[in-house]
Parts: structure tokens; C-alpha cells; sequence
């Protein structure tokens, strides 16, 4: 009877496993806190140690922000990953972006919220312009 029951309680167990998924809602404002529209969204793998993206590594998504100013990306496994934003405006040449990381976290959708910033002096939207 007892192995009965644990070979039930098995079965059970294992078909309620469900595949975990690790999902990312990536939201670009402006000073207003309005959602930006067709804003360049960009996700790379981070390195925990320097906090530095780690060049040509297997995580790089793309997506392009919503009329809500919102974009969506799925993920296989945990990850700590930099969101790099970049709207250019069009006949000035000035250049509106800003970064941020972000731990994903299993069976969550995170979401992360960027407010536009203009390039500055420091040019901190180099990134902006790489490939």
C-alpha cells in the first residue's frame, strides 16, 4: 500500500511541473512619465563582477518600444542583463537614450521603466551608434 501511494504521489508531482519562464517588459518614458513610442531597445548579457556587458555573448535581443512605449523579451534561464534605450531626433541630430540593469527573475514578468535623457557633453549615448 505505502509503495502504491508513492509511486501515485510521483506521478502526481511530476505532471505539475511546469517549465519556468524568466520574461521582461521593458517601459521608455519621457519627463512627463508618457510612453515613448519607436524607441530602439536593446539587451545585452552583464557581467556580474564589473557590471560591464560582456561583448558578442549569446544574449542580444532587440525590439523596438510600442505605442505604449513598450517592449516585451523572453528569456530561457536567469540572467542579469543591461537595457540600453535610444530614440534619435530626427533633423537636429541630438540623440535621447539612457541604460539600466536588471535581474530576471524566475516565473516573473519584470518590469523595468527608463526615463529618456539628452546626450551630453560625456557622451553617454555612445552606444547609441555601435552596431
Amino acid at each position: 500500500m505505502n509503495k502504491f501511494l508513492l509511486i501515485i504521489s510521483l506521478c502526481f508531482l511530476t505532471q505539475c511541473y511546469t517549465e519556468p519562464f524568466f520574461e521582461l517588459t521593458v517601459k521608455v518614458v519621457d519627463q512627463e512619465i508618457n510612453g515613448v513610442s519607436d524607441v530602439d531597445v536593446k539587451i545585452l548579457v552583464q557581467d556580474i563582477e564589473n557590471g560591464e556587458p560582456i561583448e558578442d555573448s549569446i544574449i542580444a535581443l532587440e525590439g523596438t518600444t510600442n505605442s505604449a512605449g513598450e517592449s516585451s523579451f523572453s528569456f530561457d534561464n536567469k540572467a542579469f542583463v543591461t537595457v540600453q534605450v535610444c530614440l534619435g531626433a530626427s533633423g537636429e541630430g541630438q540623440y535621447l537614450c539612457k541604460d539600466g540593469a536588471v535581474y530576471l527573475e524566475e516565473n516573473k514578468n519584470k518590469e523595468f521603466t527608463l526615463m529618456l535623457e539628452e546626450m551630453g557633453d560625456n557622451k553617454n549615448c555612445e552606444y547609441c551608434f555601435e552596431d
